[in-house]
C-alpha cells in the first residue's frame, strides 16, 4: 500500500486543490493515505531543491507529489507535479480532479488563515481501544434499547476516549437482515454520536468474541406445544454446550459473560460453566432481578408504599424450573422518602447499601402481615413460584424493558467496582443460605473483587423454599451430571469455596 505526499505552500491554489482531492480520496477509500509538508513561500524553494538533490531528481513544482510504500526501505517514487499527480488519480482510482476556479481560490484562502496550525507538528492523540460488546441471539426488538443504553453508559466507556462498539450476531443466517435493519436503526439515533462505527454486524461468535470486553448471551428456546420436558431441556443443553465449546476457544480471559431473556436461565448458567472450563467461572452471570421489579406495582398497591420508597425484591431459586419472588424481605424506607436519599440510585433494580443505615430502613415483613393480598390464611408469607409447567403457556416478550434496565443497573456496577449495592441475580452458588454448592442459582449478590458474589449478609428466605430448591437442583443436576468441573478442580476455586 502506498502513501502518497503532498509537498507546497499554502497560499497556492494548486496545493490547496491536491489536498482537498486526496483528502476527500481518503474519505471515500479505507486504503488511501496521504501526508502533506507545508512550507512558507520563504521556506519552500530551498527546502525543495535540498530535498530533490537527495533524491537525485530534477524538477521544480508547487505542490511536489511523491509516495513511498509501506514497510519498505523508505525510497521515495516521484510522481510530480499536480497535473502529473492528478493523472495518475484518474489512472489509478477513475477519480475527478476537476474544482471551480472560485472553491480553488476560497481553499487556498482558509489554508493561508490555517498556516501556523499547519506548520505546527501534530503529535497523534492516543485513545484507547473502545470497550467491546457482543450480543448474540441480538433480533428482538428490545435489543434496540439493550443498545443504546450500553452506547451510553459511562462505566462501560473507555479511559482515553475509546468509547463503546457493539457487535451484533445471529446464528441463524437468515436473520442476517434483520441485524442490519437493528444496525440502522441504532446508526441514525440522537444519542449515537459515532454513527455506524459504533454497530458492527459479525457472522460468528468467534468473530464477535475477538477482543470482546462484555459477550450478551439473548434466547429462549422456549418450550414448543405438546414438547416434553426433556426433550426442551435437551435442545437447551445441546445449545449450551455448543456455545462452551466455543468459548473455551475464543473468550478473552478478561471477557465477562451475561445470560439473559431465557426461560431455562439457571439450567443453562449451570451447564455453561460446566462445560466452559476455560472460562473463569465468576465471569459468568445471569439476569433476575427483574422478576422482583415487575411486582413492585402490585406490592405498592397493597401496602400503601410510594413504588420510589421501595427496592426491589429478592429474586430466589434455580430460574426456569422454579423461582421465588420474597416479599417480604423487600426493604423500604420509613424514616424519609427514596428520593431524600442521594445514595439511593434506582431503587427498583437493587438496594443501596441497606446496611449503612438501617435506621432509614426496613423490611416489609410487618407490612405483610396487614395486608391479606401478600399473605396466606394462616398469616404466613406466601412465595410466588413459576414452575416449568407454567412457562409453555406464559405470553411474554423476551428481553423485557424491566430485564433490559435491570442488565445494564448490573453491567454498571460490574465495570464501576465498587461493591455498594445488592441486587438479585443468578450467580455460582458456593453454599451461602444453604442453597446446593456448585450450580447456577438466582440470589441476593455483592460485587466483591469486581465479581458478584452471594452476599450472605442478607436474610434467606423461608425454610421451605430452600428444601425446594434443593430437591429440584439435585434432581437436575444428577439427570444432566452436573457440577463435576467444581469437585475435579479445586484449584481453579477462591480459596474460601475449596476448603
Amino acid at each position: 500500500m502506498f502513501t502518497y505526499f503532498i509537498a507546497g505552500v499554502p497560499k497556492c491554489q494548486d496545493f490547496g486543490h491536491a489536498k482537498h482531492v486526496a483528502e476527500k480520496l481518503r474519505q471515500t477509500l479505507p486504503t488511501f493515505s496521504y501526508k502533506v509538508i507545508v512550507k512558507t513561500e520563504e521556506e519552500y524553494r530551498d527546502w525543495m531543491k535540498k530535498f530533490c538533490n537527495e533524491q537525485k531528481w530534477r524538477i521544480d513544482k508547487n505542490p511536489l507529489v511523491w509516495k513511498t510504500i509501506l514497510n519498505s526501505d523508505g525510497s521515495c517514487q516521484l510522481i510530480g507535479g499536480i497535473n502529473e499527480f492528478f493523472e495518475h488519480l484518474i489512472e489509478y482510482y477513475n477519480v475527478d480532479t476537476r474544482l471551480d476556479k472560485r472553491i480553488k481560490k476560497q481553499i487556498a484562502l482558509d489554508n493561508v488563515e490555517r498556516l501556523q496550525f499547519m506548520l505546527t507538528e501534530q503529535v497523534p492523540v492516543f485513545r484507547a481501544p473502545a470497550t467491546r460488546v457482543c450480543i448474540t441471539g441480538a433480533v428482538y426488538p428490545s435489543t434496540c434499547y439493550l443498545v443504546s443504553e450500553l452506547l451510553q453508559l459511562k462505566e462501560l466507556q473507555a479511559k482515553g476516549g475509546g468509547g463503546v462498539t457493539v457487535c451484533l450476531h445471529h446464528e441463524d443466517s437468515n436473520k442476517y437482515g434483520d441485524l442490519i435493519r437493528i444496525k440502522h436503526e441504532i446508526c441514525d439515533a440522537e444519542f449515537n454520536i459515532r454513527g455506524c462505527s459504533s454497530i458492527t454486524v459479525v457472522n460468528g461468535e468467534e468473530e464477535g468474541l475477538l477482543n470482546c470486553d462484555l459477550f450478551i448471551v439473548l434466547g429462549s428456546m422456549r418450550r414448543e406445544e405438546n414438547e416434553e420436558e426433556h426433550l426442551w431441556m435437551d435442545r437447551n443443553y445441546i445449545a449450551m454446550k455448543r456455545l462452551a465449546s466455543i468459548l473455551n476457544r475464543y473468550c478473552p480471559e478478561r471477557c465477562k459473560v451475561l445470560l439473559m431473556g431465557m426461560d431455562l436461565l439457571c439450567f443453562n448458567l449451570s451447564v455453561l460453566a460446566e462445560k466452559a472450563d476455560k472460562v473463569y467461572l465468576y465471569n459468568i452471570i445471569g439476569v433476575t432481578g427483574h422478576h422482583g421489579m415487575v411486582t413492585l406495582p402490585t406490592i405498592s398497591r397493597a401496602t400503601g408504599i410510594r413504588i420510589p420508597d421501595l427496592h426491589c425484591p429478592p429474586v430466589w431459586g434455580f430460574d426456569g424450573s422454579a423461582k421465588y419472588v420474597d416479599f417480604k424481605h423487600v426493604i423500604y424506607h420509613y424514616g424519609g422518602s427514596a428520593t431524600d436519599n442521594p445514595g439511593c440510585e434506582d431503587a427498583a433494580t437493587a438496594v443501596e447499601d441497606y446496611s449503612a443505615d438501617r435506621n432509614k430502613h426496613k423490611y416489609l415483613q410487618s407490612v405483610l402481615l396487614q395486608s391479606e393480598s401478600l399473605v396466606g390464611g394462616d398469616g404466613e408469607h406466601v412465595a410466588v413460584s413459576t414452575n416449568i409447567e407454567s412457562n409453555t403457556n406464559e405470553v411474554c416478550h423476551l428481553c423485557s424493558l424491566p430485564e433490559i434496565r435491570v442488565a445494564v443497573r448490573m453491567i454498571s456496577e460490574w465495570f464501576k467496582n465498587d461493591g455498594r449495592i445488592t441486587l438479585s441475580a443468578a450467580v455460582f452458588s458456593d453454599g451461602t443460605f444453604g442453597l446446593p454448592f456448585g450450580m447456577f442459582l438466582s440470589q441476593p449478590v455483592l460485587m466483591e473483587n469486581g465479581e458478584w458474589k452471594p452476599n450472605f449478609d442478607f436474610p434467606p428466605p423461608d425454610e421451605t423454599v430452600i428444601i425446594d430448591m434443593l430437591s429440584k437442583v439435585s434432581e437436575i443436576a444428577f439427570e444432566y451430571n452436573l457440577g463435576h468441573r467444581f469437585n475435579m478442580n479445586p484449584k481453579e476455586m477462591p480459596s474460601e469455596i475449596s476448603e
